[in-house]
């Protein structure tokens, strides 16, 4: 009995199993695979690095604004509150850009019904009128992401402005919303279906032409896109590009790498060759640093102190380009920059600047007895003889090391004295002074840094030197602080 009891149990379960439905039909099916996002992450959170970091463009850029006032003037570096931590772009980027995985295209930016055209007219992702789930909903001054969508009912996040004027501590300081969107924003202008695909390639196409900047100053980037970083300015000019955006709108300066709008540019003709780059670049005698190569531009070069003029050779890589700025040139003491100016056909200029250092010349007494020269800069070098003890003219130095004037030999500084440099405040012709003081104190050098060498007594004495308030006595070679002493007439 009890076993029949089961069997007609176990009947009635299959039966109600056959007529209930396998599982509750949902209300609408997404239209992408993420998780529903009903609250705004905490600063903490190790997921939200869309955003609270440079990762995104708007909180790089932001600032709070100290009013309700939007500000009119927005720069992409930040320097103006056009961006504001909080508001609704600053979301909508940061919310994408989470459920893509990747930061959103940094050519939506602005304000957040300016999104709707950027988009259009870049064609970064595809857009419609349909609402869908992971799209983003512009309206004519907001924009926010689309969760959900319930038989036709869009349910979003968003956030709104702030008003404070001291950074966030907290995500309770921003005025989140998730839900149907706010009544006040109106009929939106459509849908951008930011995770329908992947965002347009942003690649690159190599160019070999020229473009006019139209513009005084026409801001650069370090890539193709106004999210990327400023890299200052150019004036107007003609500018040869190595390569372009595959949109089209952003092109590669041959010069320095960085990229500017073609918005402010104009074609130059490709009837003229636009090949600015030289073949070579040299400097007789030397060796300039890093070696040459056509798309280097600053190269350094060290000569000594008697080298008063160097020769520069440059050979054009295009035989209807031409080059100024080489031939001899004249080197004062210290830096000397020198451009060499490359003009192609078309007008395309490249400048190639070596900046040549022409060492002082100094003096140096040598304290040791014997010290060894050498063919170069150091112990590896050849030996070649050696120096006595005395003073001499080093007219380069170079690691601690310093090049003779007599003979182009090197000598460690290490084992020397420094003397008096060339053209230095010393003066000479000898004139008598006499002591006014009992016991004057005597010095090795022209200074209180040199050793003591005993003291003279009042009288009159000839002083052969003068540098710096001391004067070097005949007698014995020693110095005197002439400020102790009145000069004979």
């Amino acid at each position: 009995m009890k076993r029949r009891f089961l069997s007609v149990l176990l009947i009635l379960f299959l039966v109600v199993s056959l007529l209930a439905p396998m599982g509750a039909k949902p209300e609408e099916a997404s239209a992408a695979s993420f998780t529903i996002r009903t609250s705004m992450p905490k600063l903490n959170d190790p997921s939200a690095r869309f955003y609270y970091s440079d990762l995104n463009r708007f909180w790089k850029a932001g600032r709070l604004a100290p009013d309700f006032k939007y500000y009119k003037g927005i720069m992409d570096d930040g320097r103006t509150g056009g961006y504001v931590w909080g508001n609704c772009t600053w979301w909508a980027y940061s919310r994408a850009s989470e459920v893509l995985g990747e930061p959103l295209n940094p050519n939506l930016r602005g304000n957040a019904g300016d999104w709707w055209d950027c988009n259009k007219k870049g064609k970064y992702y595809a857009y419609g009128s349909t609402p869908k789930a992971g799209a983003l909903v512009v309206y004519r001054t907001h924009v926010a992401f689309v969760e959900k969508v319930v038989n036709g009912q869009i349910y979003v996040s968003e956030s709104g402005w702030q008003t404070k004027t001291y950074g966030p501590s907290s995500t309770d300081d921003f005025f989140f919303h998730y839900g149907k969107p706010w009544s006040s924003n109106g009929t939106p202008k459509g849908y951008i279906y930011v995770t329908d695909k992947k965002p347009a390639n942003q690649g690159t196409v190599s160019a070999s032409y020229s473009v006019r900047v139209d513009v005084s100053d026409l801001r650069m980037r370090s890539g193709p896109g106004t999210g990327y970083s400023n890299m200052g300015k150019i004036a107007k000019g003609t500018y040869q590009l190595k390569a372009v955006s595959s949109d089209g709108e952003w092109g590669q300066l041959q010069s320095n790498g960085y990229w500017i709008s073609l918005e402010y540019t104009t074609r130059v003709t490709d009837s003229a060759n636009s090949n600015n780059n030289l073949k070579a670049l040299s400097v007789s005698g030397h060796s300039i640093s890093p070696a040459f190569h056509a798309g280097t531009t600053s190269y350094s070069l060290s000569v000594p102190s008697n080298v008063s003029s160097v020769t520069i050779k440059a050979t054009k890589a295009n035989s209807k380009a031409s080059i100024s700025g080489t031939g001899k040139v004249s080197l004062a003491t210290g830096t000397n920059t020198k451009n060499i100016k490359v003009t192609a056909q078309n007008g395309g200029q490249k400048t190639y600047t070596i900046k040549i250092n022409r060492a002082k010349e100094t003096k140096v007494k040598v304290a040791v007895t014997q010290l060894n020269m050498r063919s170069g800069p150091g112990t590896n070098y050849k030996s070649k003889g050696r120096l006595k003890k005395g003073t001499y003219v080093v007219v380069q130095t170079k690691n601690g090391w310093g090049k003779l004037k007599k003979n182009g030999y090197w000598i460690s500084l290490a084992y020397t004295k420094a003397g008096s440099s060339s053209g230095s405040s010393a003066s000479k012709g000898s004139y008598k002074v006499k002591v006014k003081v009992s016991s004057l104190n005597m010095r090795s050098g022209p200074g209180t840094k040199y050793k003591s060498k005993g003291r003279i007594k009042k009288g009159t004495y000839v002083i052969k030197q003068k540098k710096n308030g001391w004067g070097k006595l005949k007698t014995n070679g020693y110095w005197i602080k002439l400020s102790y002493t009145s000069k004979v007439k």
